[in-house]
């Protein structure tokens, strides 16, 4: 018998197993009927700093089945029963165009189904884009194609690998067991913010590569497409620049997968110039704020920090102007991590935040952002990503190089240029500006509302807090326009997915995006 034991509480002064099996006894099972147990959840709740506690729910495989009706907290485990399904078009090619999490797990979904997913990345393989990556930050030289952005991995690969999604699907669980073997702890699958961090990210997306290839996936890296044939309104084949040799050619195939991530403006350019249609999104606009790790820790956990049962503290900020319907909030939080440069274009630059599987860095940091739309940026096609563009010019100007701008927080709410050097986890030039100046008025007033708004939180707000910007990639600028099945409504054959395509926000729902087109598209269901 299988069952499920949820709202366990646990204050994290005590014993955790100790306490746990005296709950498990209170609920009618004891050790001695426990063949196995395994974590589904395991949450915290700080909101009263004196009494901290952690809330699990357990799944136990039990020897001798007992009466559940006796005990509230106990549920029959439910077994994840998933589709089979079947191939549409057996052993037949279906070209990826890109490698982040939608394009990794659509192309290991296509294998598993027993197509040949024929995957074209314009970066680099994650080793030698990670060399690629530290001599930008030591060189200031950038290659376009192998970036913080752009290579095997996608962004995420750069991040803190926060897998935390909002969604609901019955493709989360392959997911999380497909991280787990390609190399990623055990924990993901039950803690309440599950992340792997940017080191442990690497050697998975590597292992997730192999993979794929075991099942007949076919890799070709440093291959940029740069343009698309399309006949009577239907794909039929890529045109391939190897960024290496300068060598192009053309690969017929007349099923492509693009998942392409939120960066990628020539290709955005490039399809809508083919008549794939798309159209502008609402997107986030703004800055990291860093504080000394221990600050943040101490204003989750109060005087309850130095316990070695808790992490690294993480935080929500929101903040929602009611004049302008406009939100204000903190996004993407990387607790004990870094801000790092995530430039992708000559002579622009952007930041962005990252953290390592320990997240045991000496500050943290999230972005504070600034939601904007169409009414803001113009109703033209490519607007928003132009803003973009604009701001990461105008930071690379203003710095004479891949830098940042910097202000400290107090400073910038008082309108005045920092006139101090500040200590960072950011690790290229810094140069200070009023950041007041920087954005259009519509960002500028809504930071300065929410910063006020948090001012009351003096260890959120304080002079030793600092701004770093700009942060202008938080999602897709645009939608490409796709059918139930995911195929774009005016190009047959070809198939947006993902962050980049505007149907995704994370690794997460990114990678079940993957997923779920392919067995829609490219599968039926077996009765």
């Amino acid at each position: 018998m299988k069952v499920n034991i949820s709202n366990i509480i646990v204050s994290i002064n005590k014993n955790q197993e100790k306490e746990i099996y005296k709950e498990l006894e209170k609920n009618g099972i004891s050790r001695e009927n426990i063949e196995n147990l395994k974590y589904l959840k395991k949450s915290i709740d700080s909101r009263k700093k004196n009494d901290i506690k952690f809330i699990y729910t357990l799944e136990i495989n039990l020897k001798k089945n007992i009466n559940l009706e006796k005990y509230s907290k106990l549920s029959l485990a439910k077994e994840d029963i998933y589709e089979k399904r079947m191939s549409l078009y057996p052993k037949r090619e279906v070209a990826v165009v890109g490698t982040g999490p939608a394009g990794l797990f659509s192309a290991l979904r296509l294998a598993e189904l027993g197509y040949i997913p024929i995957v074209f990345e314009r970066g680099e393989e994650v080793d030698k884009r990670n060399v690629t990556t530290d001599n930008f930050i030591k060189s200031n030289i950038l290659n376009p194609n192998s970036n913080i952005q752009f290579g095997e991995g996608g962004a995420g690969t750069y991040s803190d690998g926060k897998l935390n999604t909002r969604i609901k699907s019955e493709y989360i669980e392959k997911v999380f067991k497909e991280f787990i073997e390609c190399g990623a702890q055990e924990e993901i699958f039950w803690n309440y913010k599950p992340h792997i961090g940017t080191d442990v990210l690497r050697v998975v997306v590597k292992n997730l590569r192999e993979k794929i290839k075991s099942l007949g996936g076919k890799f070709y890296f440093n291959s940029l497409v740069e343009d698309i044939e399309v006949k009577n309104n239907e794909i039929k084949a890529l045109k391939i620049l190897e960024v290496d040799s300068q060598k192009r050619y053309t690969y017929d195939i007349d099923k492509v997968i693009f998942a392409i991530g939120h960066s990628s403006r020539d290709t955005y350019k490039t399809l809508y110039s083919k008549g794939v249609a798309m159209e502008n999104k609402p997107f986030a606009i703004g800055v990291r704020i860093e504080h000394l790790r221990k600050d943040i820790d101490k204003m989750q956990y109060g005087e309850a920090v130095s316990n070695p049962l808790l992490e690294a503290a993480t935080y929500n900020m929101a903040f929602n102007n009611k004049k302008e319907t406009r939100g204000t909030f903190s996004f993407c939080m990387c607790p004990g991590g870094e801000i790092v440069n995530a430039s992708s274009e000559l002579g622009a630059s952007l930041v962005n935040g990252m953290s390592y599987s320990t997240r045991s860095g000496k500050f943290s940091n999230s972005a504070i952002v600034v939601g904007i739309s169409e009414k803001d940026y113009g109703d033209q096609i490519f607007s928003g990503m132009y803003l973009q563009e604009k701001l990461e010019k105008k930071n690379y100007e203003i710095v004479g190089t891949y830098g940042a701008i910097y202000q400290n927080v107090i400073d910038f709410m008082k309108h005045k240029k920092t006139t101090f050097e500040i200590e960072s986890s950011y690790k290229m030039k810094l140069f200070s500006y009023d950041i007041n100046n920087f954005f259009p008025n519509y960002i500028t007033r809504n930071l300065q509302s929410a910063f006020e708004n948090w001012s009351k939180n003096n260890l959120f707000i304080s002079e030793k807090v600092n701004l770093i910007g700009p942060e202008t990639r938080t999602s897709a600028p645009v939608k490409i326009l796709r059918d139930l099945k995911g195929e774009s409504i005016s190009i047959k054959g070809l198939f947006p997915i993902g962050e980049g395509a505007g149907y995704a926000g994370g690794i997460m729902s990114a990678a079940v995006d993957g997923i779920k087109i392919v067995d829609l598209a490219f599968s039926k269901k077996i009765f």
